[in-house]
């Protein structure tokens, strides 16, 4: 696992940059997820617009206006706050015992890194302001295609949807936010809940959508491969931190201090001892609370490595089991001697067959909606099935005791089946 690119660059090519500590790996990830689905948006869109079923709008602006100082000044700010941290994670950061998430969220910085940033962002938005100035403003009308708006559509979804995140796991994990809600809030870049991002972001685009008049059931139409993609690139962000967004121990297998796997065979007493040494790692109160299934690879899988069925995340972002063996770094150096299911790599490989499956279907589909009521299907089915060997808060509903994912997903199925259900009736009244 490689939790930041420093130790990326450590381990596969032995050069130490500590500089190298401010990227993570799946900050980085998260950020291609939004790349991927931006360029897949504006594709489908220009399709649909091709075809008729959304248009461009009309827009009035004044163009011609020179830098006002609400432009310089807010440029000013956003690069004085980019030269004060970044420069000062630079000249002024303890690498050693500081985290990059540390050193954001504290005071510390250089204020003349800021200054300059802050000098040269206002500087050029005046001078960009200067090529387009006219004596004399003018007001024109300009046409804008839906694709123009990708940029700002995922801008809104990334702000919200990371919001939504945030807000949904403390609802989740209510009793740590409780027990402490300024270090449950100052640990921004941890804790975050996918359904919480994908309905807070719904909720904002359609906002954005409906004052930009584009019907919002094209739009999902067009997103529903696009958000089953970029959930899967996020979820290689996921696999490659080791973030703890992993799966339960599968006592079937072990792994020594030198990552060499072991099998044992069922019944099993010795789990339930080394679970009374190793539970902590896992955040549990006690050994029972942890939960393990017993399942060793079938002969006809024989052929996959025993890490497809039990990883120990070495290295992983959490620092969560034991020291590996010979390992030349303080950070960074745990592993887990009770294998866990990686279910973030199943479920990136789930959500490519997904997008493949409806990226495939999208122009035989002319029935708006109906592609969005599939992809909730599969998304909802997606995530149930992998809770069911996920590590993950537990609730009590309707007398049940379910994840908070299982709840949401089991809703967005239903939905998805009443969706598909109505659109394909639509579609063969107009057949008849």
């Amino acid at each position: 696992m490689y939790p930041n690119f420093r130790e990326l660059f450590y381990y596969t090519l032995g050069v130490d940059i500590p500089a190298l500590a401010v990227v993570n790996t799946f900050g980085f990830f998260v950020a291609m997820a939004f790349v991927v689905a931006a360029w897949l948006l504006s594709k489908e869109l220009k399709r649909k617009e091709a075809e008729g079923l959304i248009s461009s709008s009309k827009r009035k602006v004044v163009v011609g206006q020179p830098a006002s100082v609400i432009d310089m000044g807010t440029s000013g700010l956003l690069g004085f706050l980019i030269g004060f941290k970044v420069l000062g994670m630079i000249f002024n950061m303890d690498w050693e015992h500081q985290t990059p998430q540390q050193f954001i969220i504290s005071t510390q910085g250089n204020i003349i890194g800021g200054l300059l940033f802050g000098g040269l962002f206002a500087y050029l938005t005046w001078k960009d302001k200067e090529k387009t100035k006219l004596a004399q403003p003018k007001e024109e009308t300009i046409t804008v295609h839906p694709y123009q708006l990708v940029g700002n559509i995922t801008v809104i979804a990334a702000v919200s949807g990371i919001l939504g995140a945030k807000i949904f796991h403390h609802l989740e994990n209510w009793d740590d936010f409780i027990k402490d809600p300024v270090g449950q809030l100052s640990d921004f870049f941890g804790g975050l809940t996918f359904y919480g991002g994908l309905i807070c972001a719904t909720i904002c685009v359609l906002w954005y959508l409906r004052r930009n008049n584009i019907k919002a059931v094209h739009m999902f139409d067009a997103a529903a491969p696009v958000l089953i993609v970029a959930y899967g690139v996020g979820r290689i962000g996921c696999m490659v931190a080791g973030d703890g967004d992993w799966g339960v121990i599968n006592s079937a297998y072990r792994v020594d201090g030198d990552r060499n796997y072991t099998t044992v065979s069922l019944p099993d007493t010795t789990i339930k001892k080394e679970l009374a040494t190793y539970y902590p790692y896992f955040e549990a109160n006690s050994p029972e609370e942890v939960p393990h299934i017993h399942f060793e690879k079938p002969g006809a899988l024989g052929f996959l490595p025993d890490q497809f069925f039990a990883y120990d995340f070495p290295h992983n972002v959490l620092e969560r089991g034991v020291p590996l063996n010979n390992t030349p770094r303080e950070q960074f150096r745990n592993h887990l001697p009770l294998p866990v299911f990686p279910t973030a790599f199943y479920e990136v490989l789930m959500a490519l067959a997904i997008f493949g499956f409806l990226w495939s279907i999208r122009k035989r589909i002319k029935t708006p909606g109906m592609l969005f009521g599939i992809y909730l299907m599969f998304n909802g089915l997606e995530r149930f099935l992998i809770e069911s060997i996920r590590v993950n808060t537990k609730m009590h509903f309707l007398g049940m005791v379910v994840t908070q994912a299982q709840l949401i997903s089991t809703i967005l199925f239903l939905v998805g089946v009443a969706l598909t259900a109505y659109t394909y009736s639509i579609y063969k009244r107009k057949k008849a």
